[in-house]
């Protein structure tokens, strides 16, 4: 299925280099490849319960692959509530429908090695006790994406207040030990995807995130973002890895769970 509307939230506003890269819709699929179906025994009957499971407990659950074909999903902290919208509605044995209210995507994103697929899992814990014969889930998951990744590489030294002109405004390193940096800017900074140092002695050392802080005030936004190395830091070049024209899609979910029995 393709997705038919694109958005730009304000956090990422400032994000985007050309408005014109990003104007095209992204090719995306979503491939449903697996559920559960978990039925409470007739009359809640706790002798019927399978094994492992509360008296009561009921859960029908969905699993899907989002594909980009031309786009990169961005693995970027998330300051806010995730504002995707999914409704799950019980389909009853005489064929209406019955809602069964709005329903929570998996908050933890897994993305393949390549960026170009994310796992996204729904659930509902609750059917109606009338029986029904399968669960049909609808709305959309927002996900944030690029056209691409771009690197940067420029000269290091470990100090702090020193600038790193990578393309991503006024990044200044605003706190350093043995092993972390803390980089400090505005809302070009949530645009990292990775950062390495090349030491002096051509050995290198890669980052992973650490905290992330965002601030609003008179002056704008500030972003603090610390980066974890697996070793002692010192001078050399850093190269830093950014989302390119990044912007967040709402991707349209349909997807029926039918009872297996």
């Amino acid at each position: 299925m393709k997705t038919t509307k694109s958005i730009l939230p304000a956090l990422l506003i400032s994000l985007t280099a050309s408005t014109a890269a990003v104007a095209a819709t992204p090719d995306v699929t979503v491939k449903q490849i697996g559920a559960t179906f978990l039925e409470a025994p007739p009359g809640r009957d706790k002798n019927l319960t399978p094994f492992g499971t509360f008296g009561n407990q009921e859960s029908v659950e969905t699993h899907a692959v989002v594909i980009f074909k031309d786009r990169v999903i961005a693995d970027i902290p998330v300051f806010s509530n995730d504002d995707s919208k999914i409704t799950a509605m019980a389909i009853l044995p005489n064929k209406t429908q019955t809602s069964l209210g709005p329903v929570k995507a998996s908050s933890f994103r897994k993305v393949s090695e390549d960026g170009k697929k994310t796992l996204v899992s729904l659930s509902v814990s609750r059917l109606p006790d009338g029986g029904v014969s399968g669960v049909a889930f609808s709305g959309f998951v927002k996900l944030p994406v690029a056209t691409s990744i771009t690197r940067n590489s420029v000269p290091f030294q470990p100090k702090v207040g020193a600038k790193l002109d990578v393309g991503l405004g006024n990044s200044v390193i605003s706190n350093i030990d043995s092993t972390s940096i803390t980089l400090s800017g505005d809302d070009r900074l949530m645009g990292i995807a990775a950062v390495k140092i090349v030491k002096a002695d051509g050995s290198t050392i890669s980052g992973e995130r650490g905290a992330y802080s965002r601030q609003g005030g008179t002056n704008g936004t500030t972003v603090s973002a610390q980066w974890r190395f697996t070793g002692p830091i010192s001078a050399g070049k850093i190269e830093v890895s950014s989302y390119r024209d990044l912007t967040t899609i709402e991707v349209p979910i349909n997807l029926i769970v039918a009872k297996p029995y």
